[in-house]
């Protein structure tokens, strides 16, 4: 039985030990990304909301909007 206990804990602490490492640090980097790509959106929204803008008048359709 302690034995058996020993060998929970050992995974346990396997578990833990890439909890910490992988996903805290896997986490960083989505947080980074997604805020590299609002950034970049952010700079691209108008600019390509007036050009759909543009073409959408020449072939007849509505007012396009990018929110």
């Amino acid at each position: 039985m302690e034995e058996r206990l020993a060998r929970i804990e050992n995974k346990l602490d396997l578990i833990l030990e890439k909890l910490e490492t992988n996903v805290e640090a896997n986490c960083e980097k989505m947080a980074d990304h997604i805020t590299f790509v609002e950034t970049l959106y952010e700079h691209v929204k108008n600019p390509l909301g007036f050009i759909c803008n543009k073409v959408n008048y020449y072939i007849g359709n509505e007012q396009y909007s990018l929110e």
